[in-house]
């Protein structure tokens, strides 16, 4: 029998640990003698490199790099090409996995076959789904996934200490990438979450792209030109050190150095503050919703516990003891804190299934049972009363402890042909819109038993897993005949269908859809990339949203898809304004405009913006032409380095074929928004 271990899957950083012979868990050095490993793999021609030397390699200019993945997990519009390879981010996550995993293997000389890995409390069903198949694919038996600040409370709730009554503790977790925030009651016997809130999309990350901002600024200012490419990447693992020493102390100078001019730059602690005030700000409001929600107010709370390297900003530290009267909490590293809960975990979950590995080898010493909670609410798109409009339905609110499940029965009238299906819509959110709502799936119950009877009344069966993640059951009352369920993607008409109301006649209406499919390489950082917003700004000011449904594909050395085509004006602001630069460029774009409209119905275009040359250019040619095949579109649009003939060979017709410059961007947009606008 193998050994068992916790892990932290970090958006930045992650950790292992085990439960040593004391009965305490310790974390394990990676082969770096480091207590935590770079989240950061290079592809060293077919070899996936993990960690330090990765991180050097990007910092070197390497372009061949996947960081960051996590905030992709579950999303299957997230691509990564490597070589001939193309990766998801489950399949990066488990690269990860399998060398955090040898690093235990060599450490404790013997393999290591169980894990707890945890994830931000506000990860979703897929992106908690994705975790487990990471874990399953680096060879691990994931005994369960469990969330970040229940983690790391865990690892406080192993110290010795003489209360003996219930605690109150706030955990704020602030990682790399997310951040976290859990209301955590704690007794000798149980640690029990009573709340959670976060953001998975709010970490130390965006706090480094402040000061890389900042910095672009001061060199553009200083020599009149913009930074591109790698000297951005190298910039950007600067930053990242730069907010380091501001921890330690109240200003550092910096050296930027490109284009063969270097700048030097000090940035104090005072002005660096001042800059991120407002991501602060956002973790403020999740950290007094939490506790608003729970009805607590600071003066309950026994004290805060600091999770995440991004805790040690010296302003966390200050907020805190302002906001609650205390300093943070201390005595557990805040990088290790939730590696060392997971493996507490591991060793519960080992020791309550009476597993023979766990017997007599140690008295752990840690709360005996936890009690997490779901943090977002399940529901499902149903009529509303009066029949006027599609409402979000929820069945399982927030905050309920997992595992949980509720029952609900549900009236359906059966066709006479033997083929009656019921089709449920599950979702995960907090308001009644259905526009403001996560989908997990389509979900399709079929072979309806035989009954005397022209209506059947279904048993449906919602719940939560003690992961965290979603199941859904159904059987027939009368005979307890439990149904097919087959889960299918989410249609790409939702949830705009939803917008209608459910008595109106669907009358099919021929609606223009357009996917602007925008180069964000490195080579577009800086200026390109503002004027290619602001174009994309014009060329959805010039639409006719009625008729006109819009999404975005960004490509560099990952193709992702910020929005399935939407004819909300605001989503599609948002999602233009969200757009970053970085990496390499891919020619992997045009196989997604395809996935996303072969099967639309109505005129379809894509509209190619690039500033250079793609990898992989006779495949992207192939695909464009498998697009012209299905009477798809493509328009294309070049400047900089981009290709003349390569953009021809890409577009539907030579007309549908631009080169430009950036003054002139937002104009050509404009013409060819107005075109399409134009057509009947």
């Amino acid at each position: 029998m193998g050994r068992f271990v916790g892990i932290d899957l970090g958006t930045t950083y992650s950790a292992i640990a085990f439960i040593n012979g004391e009965g305490r868990a310790e974390v394990i050095k990676n082969s770096d003698a480091n207590a935590v490993t770079p989240s950061i793999i290079w592809f060293d021609g077919s070899r996936p490199v993990v960690g330090e030397e990765a991180r050097e390699q990007m910092a070197a200019g390497a372009t061949e790099i996947a960081l960051l993945f996590k905030r992709h997990m579950g999303d299957p519009d997230f691509l990564l090409a490597f070589g001939d390879t193309d990766y998801i981010a489950t399949d990066l996550a488990a690269i990860i996995l399998r060398y955090l995993k040898k690093c235990a293997e060599d450490y404790l000389g013997e393999s290591v076959t169980d894990a707890v890995i945890t994830v931000p409390a506000y990860f979703k069903h897929a992106q908690r789904s994705a975790t487990i198949e990471a874990g399953h694919k680096a060879g691990l038996n994931v005994l369960q996934i469990i969330s970040e600040p229940t983690a790391a409370a865990l690892a406080y709730g192993q110290r010795p200490g003489p209360n003996t009554q219930e605690q109150l503790f706030l955990v704020y977790d602030l990682g790399g990438g997310t951040f976290d925030v859990s209301l955590v009651a704690i007794t000798p016997t149980e640690l029990k979450v009573i709340g959670t809130d976060g953001d998975d999309n709010l970490g130390g990350k965006d706090w480094d792209d402040s000061l890389l901002s900042h910095l672009e600024a001061q060199f553009e200012q200083e020599f009149g030109l913009e930074l591109f490419g790698d000297d951005v990447n190298a910039l950007r693992v600067q930053a990242e050190e730069l907010k380091r020493k501001l921890s330690a102390r109240q200003s550092a100078t910096i050296r930027v150095q490109a284009s063969g001019q270097v700048g030097s730059y000090t940035v104090t602690r005072e002005q660096f503050e001042r800059m991120t005030q407002g991501l602060m700000e956002r973790t403020q409001f999740l950290t007094e919703r939490v506790l608003r929600t729970a009805g607590k107010s600071w003066a309950d709370i026994t004290g805060v516990l600091p999770v995440g390297g991004s805790t040690r900003m010296p302003m966390v530290s200050d907020y805190i003891k302002r906001m609650s009267g205390n300093p943070p909490m201390g005595g557990i590293h805040p990088d290790e804190a939730v590696a060392i809960g997971a493996a507490i975990q591991a060793a519960m979950s080992l020791q309550d299934s009476q597993n023979p590995a766990t017997e007599n080898h140690f008295v752990l010493r840690a709360p005996k049972h936890t009690v997490d909670v779901i943090a977002h609410s399940l529901g499902l798109i149903a009529e509303s009363a009066d029949r006027t409009r599609y409402i979000n339905s929820m069945i399982i609110p927030k905050n309920n402890a997992i595992p949980t499940q509720q029952m609900r029965p549900f009236e359906l009238t059966l066709r006479r042909d033997g083929n009656t299906e019921l089709e449920v819509f599950l979702t995960q959110g907090e308001t009644q819109d259905p526009q403001q709502c996560s989908y997990l799936g389509r979900y399709i119950f079929s072979r309806f038993p035989h009954i005397n009877s022209k209506t059947a009344i279904l048993n449906i069966t919602y719940a939560y897993d003690k992961n965290g993640t979603v199941t859904i059951s159904a059987t027939e009352r009368t005979t307890g005949q439990p149904l097919a369920l087959d889960i299918q993607p989410v249609p790409t008409d939702v949830p705009a269908r939803f917008l209608r109301s459910p008595l109106e006649q669907q009358v099919p209406e021929e609606i223009i859809t357009v996917y602007l499919d925008i180069d964000t390489s490195g080579s577009m950082a800086g200026r390109p990339l503002r004027e290619a917003k602001k174009a994309a700004h014009q060329f959805v000011q010039q639409c006719d949203l009625s008729r006109i449904a819009i999404g975005l594909i960004s490509f560099s050395s990952f193709v992702h898809v910020p929005l399935h085509a939407t004819q909300d004006a605001s989503k599609i602001s948002r999602a233009i304004d969200s757009l970053s630069s970085g990496g390499g460029t891919s020619g992997g774009s045009l196989n997604k405009v395809y996935n996303l409209l072969h099967d639309t119905v109505g005129p379809r275009y894509a509209v190619v913006l690039t500033d250079g040359a793609w990898m992989g250019r006779l495949g992207a040619i192939m695909a464009a032409q498998r697009c012209h095949k299905a009477e798809i579109q493509i328009i294309a649009i070049g400047f900089g380095r981009a290709d003349h003939s390569f953009l021809r060979a890409i577009a539907s017709s030579n007309e549908q074929s631009f080169f430009t410059d950036l003054g002139r961007l937002s104009e050509t947009f404009s013409t060819i928004a107005r075109e399409i606008t134009m057509q009947r």
